[in-house]
């Protein structure tokens, strides 16, 4: 598990943290369209894949992630590139992958892409005024990259470790750096620090902590919170004290593909992209229309409410879409959504029977997504950022858990397990509350894959709230809030998805020979 530093109030980054799949992707299909093309402008820069080009833009497309909530590389709004380059690029990034000169470049090649293949979003501002905007931005950027008075922290202190010619990628010499600096004179730290110490002066004697891209300023005297410390295997207690993995045993793999062949949600991928065909209009806001929604309901077969006015008023249509849009299955291109590159290989997938290994990676590449949940792209799609990320590792670690248990527990013991194990015995009622609604959103995932098992009892008694949320948002009760003697466990196919993932990251998960 990556130990990621959340930034603090006095905590400040560099690059790009984040950089989201649709980014990635778009990175990619810009360089696929650009070696395709004999006339590019760019043909001076390059575009290798560890180029300086590429490194460019998946670090100023990560940079709309993570400091203007601008998840879509297709949406580009006004004054998005002006905000883009001079008031957020400028301030915080450094001049690696030579920025200051490729960063605009890049960009209008990737207007020119979106361009020419109609992939921009349909709320995207006309291409001519956003190009005007771009031209300006870019005559000013290479100043304003250089004014000093306008860095942030991290940019003021990567940019000294830099000319100190420190390795940013030796954690030994960074933490070295770091304790130099803080023991340094003060017309020392003066100097890196610079207009920073007219708004926060304190920053005088602080402490400061390097991690990854982040820089965190500690008050003298303080410990280093232990959520800032490296990590180390060799002394870290959870990896001492990891739990072991019981054997388990697993059926023949054609059976599994055939599982994973049937699963509901490669049925409802596979039924969205052939709803999406070769284009349905959807709105600035890049969704379908009340009609087209209720159309999608149907072809997923899922019951929509006439006051459903777009997927986002329905929890199992909107998670579908996000879905199939994460996952390539449907694309958008102007002012249509089609079906995306990945339905016709999923199409042969399901199809064919004779190679259950295609079936079972095209199965697992859409629930690694599904369980952790898909990037929300569009416009008003996610009102709580934050909360959605504190959701995304709670189905993995309950699937996780089930695979240790190996055999049926009761939902909400899964739920209390999982809250101590990272919260420990005295964790405050909100934060329990928050953790079994995502824990149950992971599993909802999980069942639909064909990885995870429900039972309730036929004789359960539901909460009438539960019940009503349960038809309004098309979620099963269980999911909605706790019935007692509600028990999960893993499938054969869970069992295979879980173990793939431990193998994968080094981690012992001994299998049962079938019995002769």
């Amino acid at each position: 598990m990556p130990h990621r530093l959340p930034p603090g109030r006095d905590a400040d980054r560099y690059p790009a943290d984040v950089v989201n799949r649709a980014s990635v992707r778009l990175v990619r299909d810009v360089c696929g369209w650009l070696s395709g093309r004999a006339d590019q402008d760019a043909a001076d820069v390059d575009w290798l894949p560890d180029g300086n080009a590429v490194c460019c833009l998946e670090v100023l497309l990560g940079a709309r992630v993570n400091w203007l909530n601008s998840p879509d590389p297709t949406l580009w709004k006004t004054g998005d590139v002006h905000r883009l380059l001079i008031d957020c690029a400028a301030p915080r990034l450094i001049d690696v992958y030579r920025l200051t000169e490729l960063g605009p470049t890049v960009l209008r090649v990737l207007v020119d892409f979106l361009d020419d293949t109609d992939r921009f979003h349909p709320g995207s501002m006309r291409i001519a005024a956003l190009c005007t905007e771009l031209d300006r931005a870019a005559a000013k950027f290479p100043a304003v990259m250089a004014d000093g008075s306008v860095w942030r922290l991290a940019k003021r202190i990567f940019t000294a470790m830099l000319a100190d010619g420190v390795d940013l990628a030796d954690d030994l010499a960074v933490d070295a750096w770091a304790a130099a600096f803080g023991a340094a004179p003060t017309e020392r730290r003066r100097a890196v620090l610079g207009v920073l110490l007219d708004r926060q002066p304190e920053l005088l004697a602080s402490q400061f902590v390097i991690r990854d891209s982040h820089v965190v300023a500690i008050a003298p005297g303080m410990p280093v919170p232990p959520q800032l410390r490296r990590h180390d295997p060799d002394t870290c207690q959870d990896c001492m004290e990891a739990p072991v993995n019981p054997p388990v045993a697993l059926p023949a793999i054609n059976e599994l593909a055939d599982a994973a062949r049937e699963s509901a949600l490669v049925c409802k991928m596979v039924a969205c992209g052939r709803w999406a065909g070769a284009g349905r209009r959807v709105t600035r806001q890049g969704l379908p229309s009340a009609a087209d929604t209720r159309s999608l309901g149907a072809a997923l077969g899922v019951e929509v409410r006439d006051s459903v006015r777009d997927p986002r008023d329905h929890l199992g249509l909107i998670r579908g879409w996000r879905l199939a849009m994460d996952t390539e299955i449907l694309r958008l291109h102007r002012t249509a959504v089609v079906a995306g590159p990945v339905l016709p290989a999923l199409e042969r997938a399901v199809a064919d029977d004779t190679d259950p290994e295609r079936t079972l990676r095209a199965w697992k590449d859409i629930v690694e997504i599904a369980l952790t949940g898909p990037t929300q792209l569009a416009a008003g799609d996610n009102p709580i950022p934050k909360l959605d990320e504190f959701c995304r590792p709670w189905g993995p670690r309950a699937l996780g858990e089930l695979y240790r248990i190996n055999e049926p527990v009761q939902l909400d013991d899964l739920v209390d397990t999982l809250i101590t194990a990272y919260h420990g015995s005295d964790a405050d009622e909100m934060l329990t509350v928050m953790i079994g609604a995502a824990v149950r959103t992971g599993l909802v995932a999980g069942t639909e894959a064909g990885a995870v098992a429900v039972t309730v009892p036929a004789n359960a008694e539901i909460d009438q709230l539960a019940r009503h949320s349960s038809v309004l948002h098309g979620e099963p009760a269980w999911a909605v809030a706790p019935i007692p003697g509600t028990h999960v466990e893993l499938t054969p196919l869970g069992r295979y998805f879980v173990r793939l993932n431990l193998l994968a990251e080094g981690t012992n998960a001994p299998l049962l020979e079938p019995a002769t």
